[in-house]
């Protein structure tokens, strides 16, 4: 049943058959209003009186029959009442009659027919409108125009019930029509004159919103997103359905031939409908869909299809709160704001508060133990650079807070109201005072998926803040991390929103951890080992915390803050930001009142990930015991408990579980005792019966599976529940996107991969590091066959194409060559972590190899480093950061030599570096760098030249690596420059220009020192700093390389002889470990291909690439690679698809029926194709200048697609031959 949005009803959920009727269908909306208005549809089947096993049970008398009940469908019954053709009432529409004069009802039917039988064209009445006498005097009856079914639809019209409310098209700024030179210059003059020096921050803020409000509504134009033009509204389509009405007009009982006419026009109109809905379909997915800045609209579609993207509200249905029926928009906005403020209560606890207060009460809150209340380091002014790096990560194209402010409008701001804006966030910063619109919110609330639309909790809350307040948290965040992780506030457990750390790390130690305490010898009672020392039992609890982030007390997180020794200035500000939060929730255009949340940290803010951390940074300590570890991923929360027997794991796991409901307690939290979850992980089924604990008065059993961080664990760790998890899961992704792609349209193999990179394999492949080298191999083979699905929708190749040349031609890697790569990344990683880390000391353990069948992601690690040639050292993935405060002045960039056109030749390039260079300070310290490694990736060698201005140059050769590609190997030679530099006392008043032609090194040094994540980028900048800081000046200049400029030239040399050095002693980094062990699983895979057309025609490559081609003909190119082309005869006679006269199909390459049709000499096999069919030797000819091509030569994409073109030219010529 389909309602008129807008306007307002509920469904009504009461019974209304008779018990038993179980063929009867029927539905019922109440409309609502000042007089509500029940509608019930009915639909009862024909039940024959023969061959027909249902049960007519349909009594009339159990439908709702009051004054304002409309009773409408389709009931399959005849009467004289409502139907002028009956002269003989059926036996159901006796019922329905008898029915109707009881109640007191009345037929809206005028008698006309609705139905047109397709066997006998006679027409009839088997559907029925009724009401009351009193409804029926408002009430009138038509048949509506022929849609396309035997049935003609009745029009009800009721009088007296009021009209929708006008649809509210919510506007929004339209950013691409937006003029930005006059937003910009409206800006620079509303903001030109300095405000007041006794100007509030709010005055402040107040002042700079307007400005951007002013110029925003002056140049930014509004409007909201025009509705779709619907495909039906096709011209051809309108054509066909007027054919159709009007042959269903000239039906009469006279002409037997005019129902012959209707049901012709109508199979026409249908056949049309579905043509214009296919081409539709295809045009937008070609065309609209088949762009690169379309790929994440794909990702939208494709998960609004799964379901998982539900966004729509039902406008008009009222929805529940208790007892009460919400019907506005504004009485549906004040319940979900009165629910969310009721969630962020302030908690009033007498003696934990008391406690607190004592607490906070000795610590100095006067003066900041940091900066002595000075303003210095991290206490200091946002500079100008802070800001710009905070503007440059804010992501474009997210919906305003409750000031209108978007992303775009900051982008665009000029030099005057950027000096404006950050004025205002440093005097927000230095007085603790934040701007009320930085502390609120408008909260939208999005319906789940799978979730009853009409229960408030059905719905998450997403709050839009303040896009300026955001900023300002943006700059302030790089600070807080930088304090909490030098000063190591947050334990190692925690590996939720920290730099480095995700998930995987968590199952990756947890299954680590288990597989080593199963290898363990096994347990003998006569030996009496300690605990610990035999073959250990595990119980695995994981926690969930009741709305964990929207019950954090503000006073405890302050006091916590402090504590935790961070500076009182940065506590003060963090204080005002979180005190008198207001926000107000939209629906359907309606706000809510305004509501206080005293509780709580912000929803959508930038901080409030990390100030959970640090809120929760002592439970870990808490939880820490003998025998027990625990995995915290945010507030998530999960504790392994072992012991040498379950009995002994047991009291370990109440022991914990016991201590984290104490924790909560004391931190005004609550544990979900419910939804805890508990997993016996033990090689002994019997152990599986005896795990029972409570939780927060909860009993909690063990149960056969646990879901942690979206990986489902099974008792032994297998991994079999999770791998048709995830194939269920990834199932129906494959059915959505095989509907953006056909033989001859859809999207190109780029879009096709990329999508399925992200939403196939992206499901599958979470954390599988971790979980991955442990499963059977039989459970890794459900994931297989779905990535083959993935693998044949990118390529278009059949399903009888060999696994092997299907993979590599879609170019995807199977999941046991992904499991070699993801294990040696996730050592490498775990090894690159400070010592101390638990993750590090599970990397660096060992364990016999007791049992055969346990595998674990170490061991894979280690052999695939083997296999890739990897040694330790490995270079550290956290390094110490350079301090964001920092002031990167008199350090400049230029990343070009002036203009240079594309392709430009060597000396074009060559003259345009030396001009350019020649408009550089002469009187200087000039270095140049290069790197080099032997095809990319091997053997590095780090070079560097030092000119001193009296000409006098010094050569520095240092090794980058037996692992290393060239943009490490850049890296290297420009530290150990700038290293170098420090470390000489002459011409230290000199500048330093500093020359690379890697446009790599430079773009991540440009980006700041907070930006750096590797060692060497913050080497570098640690190096210029020193330089910098007696004002010396240094430029960093790209140049163009090869091209003839002497000193690159010399540089180049230098790295070359670099590289021969020894490498044994220098670090590797992860990424280059991951892509050296990617490149041995590749090989292992390719030699590892059966013998066969694939493997000779690839020579033990991987094919190249197919780009700009269209669908069709990349698709050729794919399926004759592979050796199934669809083109071929031999291949269709093989498969059954084009039976002959004397052969309905076989595998027999010498049938007649298998011959080219070109030729008529051999089978059309793809080798027939490409090498020998005497109809394409004149293209081979013009394409590769001889007849007898080579296999090298006609694996190339380009003359696969011609030879592939030709052939089905051909065969189309001789398809139309007599």
């Amino acid at each position: 049943m389909y309602v008129r949005a807008g306007l307002p009803f509920s469904v009504m959920d009461g019974p209304l058959l008779a018990d038993g009727d179980d063929s009867t269908e029927v539905c019922g909306v109440r409309i609502l209003g000042q007089t509500p208005i029940d509608i019930i549809n009915i639909y009862r089947p024909p039940i024959r009186s023969t061959n027909d096993e249902r049960e007519d049970r349909f009594e009339p008398c159990r439908l709702p029959a009051t004054r304002q009940t409309l009773l409408v469908g389709d009931v399959n019954a005849h009467h004289p009442d409502w139907d002028n053709n009956c002269e003989e009432e059926d036996a159901v529409g006796a019922r329905l009659a008898s029915w109707m004069e009881d109640v007191e009802w009345t037929t809206l039917n005028s008698g006309d027919p609705t139905l047109i039988s397709y066997r006998t064209g006679g027409q009839t009445a088997p559907d029925l409108a009724a009401c009351s006498q009193e409804l029926a005097t408002r009430a009138s009856w038509s048949r509506g125009p022929d849609l396309g079914s035997d049935h003609l639809p009745m029009v009800v019209e009721l009088r007296g019930v009021s009209e929708p409310p006008q649809r509210r098209r919510k506007t929004r700024w339209a950013h691409h029509k937006a003029d930005w030179l006059q937003f910009r210059g409206s800006c620079e003059a509303a903001l030109a004159e300095p405000p007041l020096p006794e100007a509030t921050v709010q005055q402040l803020s107040s002042r700079f919103t307007a400005a951007l409000q002013e110029a925003g509504k002056r140049h930014i134009p509004r409007g909201a997103r025009r509705d779709a033009k619907p495909w039906a509204l096709h011209p051809d389509v309108l054509r066909a359905a007027e054919e159709r009405q009007a042959a269903r007009r000239a039906v009469t009982a006279e002409d037997p031939s005019s129902k012959t006419r209707w049901i012709n026009a109508k199979k026409r109109a249908a056949e049309v409908e579905a043509r214009v809905s296919r081409e539709s379909f295809r045009e937008f997915v070609t065309t609209e869909l088949n762009r690169p800045s379309s790929v994440g609209r794909v990702s939208r579609m494709l998960k609004k299809w799964e379901g998982g993207g539900d966004d729509e509200h039902r406008d008009g249905e009222a929805m529940k709160a208790g007892d009460r029926l919400l019907v506005s928009a504004e009485a549906k906005a004040n319940a979900f704001a009165h629910q969310y403020a009721t969630v962020s209560r302030q908690v009033r606890s007498p003696k934990i508060d008391r406690a607190a207060r004592e607490r906070l009460n000795r610590i100095d809150r006067h003066t900041c133990s940091e900066c002595q209340n000075d303003r210095t380091g991290c206490c200091s002014a946002f500079t100008e650079e802070e800001l710009a790096q905070a503007i440059q990560k804010t992501q474009l194209r997210k919906s305003p807070g409750p000031d209108g402010i978007t992303p775009e409008m900051l982008r665009h701001l000029g030099p005057v109201a950027r000096s404006a804006l950050l004025h205002l966030i440093n005097q927000s910063w230095k007085t603790g005072a934040v701007p009320q619109e930085w502390r609120s919110a408008t909260v939208v609330p999005i319906p789940k998926a799978s979730k009853d639309k009409r229960l408030l909790s059905s719905y998450r809350p997403i709050a839009l803040t303040s896009c300026v307040g955001k900023l300002a948290e943006r700059m302030l965040l790089p600070r807080l991390e930088f304090l909490a992780e030098e000063r190591r506030l947050i334990p190692p457990e925690q590996v939720g929103f920290r730099a480095g750390r995700s998930a995987e790390d968590s199952i990756g130690r947890l299954v680590q951890d288990v597989q080593d305490g199963w290898q363990k010898p096994k347990r003998d009672k006569r030996s009496k080992r300690q605990d610990g020392e035999s073959a250990q039992k595990f119980l695995l609890t994981a926690f969930d915390f009741s709305r964990a982030y929207d019950v954090v007390d503000h006073k405890l997180l302050r006091l916590k803050l402090l504590e935790s020794g961070l500076p009182l200035c940065l506590v003060r500000w963090v204080w005002g930001w979180l005190r008198d939060r207001r926000a107000r929730v939209e629906v359907q255009g309606a706000l809510s009142k305004s509501r206080m949340f005293r509780a709580g940290l912000p929803q959508g803010s930038v901080l409030s990930p990390y100030l959970f951390l640090l809120w929760a940074a002592d439970l870990a300590e808490a939880l820490r015991a003998p025998g027990t570890s625990p995995y915290i991923y945010a507030d998530d929360t999960a504790v392994l408990c072992s012991g040498n027997t379950i009995e002994v794991a047991r009291g370990r796991a109440q022991t914990a579980a016991d201590a984290l409901v104490a924790w909560a307690h004391h931190n005004k939290m609550l544990v979900a005792g419910e939804k805890t979850q508990l997993l016996v992980l033990s090689q002994n089924a019997r152990d599986a019966v005896r795990g029972t604990i409570k939780v927060a008065g909860k009993t909690v059993q063990a149960k056969d599976t646990l879901v942690l961080l979206g990986i489902e664990l099974d008792r032994r760790l297998q991994f079999g529940a999770h791998c048709r998890r995830l194939r269920k899961r990834v199932r129906p992704r494959l059915a959505h996107l095989r509907r953006l792609g056909g033989r001859s349209w859809g999207l190109d193999e780029d879009a096709l991969r990329t999508v399925a990179n992200g939403y196939v394999r992206g499901a599958l492949e979470h954390a599988a590091a971790a979980w991955l080298p442990a499963a059977a191999p039989s459970h890794v083979e459900l994931l297989e066959r779905e990535l083959r699905g993935a693998a044949r929708i990118i390529t278009g190749c059949p399903r009888s194409t060999p696994t092997h040349a299907l993979m590599a031609e879609a170019r995807l890697a199977p999941m046991e060559e992904r499991g070699w790569t993801l294990a040696a990344r996730l050592l490498g990683r775990a090894l690159a972590l400070p010592p101390g880390d638990p993750l590090r000391a599970t990397a660096e353990a060992s364990a016999p190899a007791r049992l055969a069948s346990v595998r674990g992601w170490r061991e894979r690690g280690r052999l695939a480093w083997e296999k890739a040639g990897v040694a330790l050292p490995v270079e550290p993935v956290l390094p110490p950061r350079i301090p964001p405060w920092r002031q990167t002045s008199g350090v400049t960039f230029r990343m070009d030599v002036g203009p240079l056109r594309a392709g430009a030749a060597a000396a074009e390039r060559e003259r345009a570096a030396a001009l350019h260079l020649a408009s550089l300070p002469q009187c200087a310290v000039w270095l140049w760098t290069d790197g080099s490694a032997a095809g990319g990736v091997s053997r590095g060698g780090a070079g560097a030249v030092l000119v001193w201005p009296d000409e006098e140059t010094e050569e520095l050769r240092v090794p980058a690596g037996q692992l290393c590609s060239s943009y490490r190997a850049e890296m290297v030679a420009l530290v150990t420059g700038l290293e170098t530099l420090t470390q000489r006392d002459r011409d230290q008043d000199l500048p330093i220009v500093v020359c690379t032609d890697s446009l790599s090194a430079v773009a991540t040094l440009r980006n700041g020192p907070a930006a750096q994540t590797s060692p060497l980028g913050v080497a570098a900048w640690r190096a210029m700093f020193a330089l910098s800081d007696n004002g010396r000046k240094i430029h960093v200049q790209w140049v163009p390389s090869h091209c003839g400029v002497e000193g690159n030239e010399r540089a180049d040399r230098v790295a070359r002889e670099a590289a021969e050095l020894p490498q044994d002693s220098v670090p590797a980094d992860i990424r280059t470990i991951t892509r050296a062990v990617a490149r041995a699983a590749r090989d292992d895979t390719v030699r590892a291909w059966p013998p066969g057309w694939f493997r000779s025609l690839m020579g033990g490559r991987f094919p190249p690439p197919v780009a700009g081609l269209d669908r069709e003909r990349a698709v050729d190119v794919h399926q004759l690679r592979a050796g199934h082309w669809s083109g071929s005869r031999a291949y269709l006679h093989r498969i059954g698809a084009v039976p002959s006269v004397g052969c309905e199909g076989c595998r027999d390459e010498g049938c007649v029926a298998a011959r080219c049709p070109l030729c008529n000499e051999e089978p059309d096999t793809p080798a027939h194709v490409l090498l020998r069919c005497p109809a394409l030797m004149r293209l081979r000819h013009s394409t590769l200048g001889h007849i007898h091509p080579r296999l090298e030569e006609v694996r190339e994409t380009s003359v696969v697609a011609a030879l592939a073109a030709a052939a089905r030219r051909f065969q189309s010529r001789l398809a139309m031959l007599p």
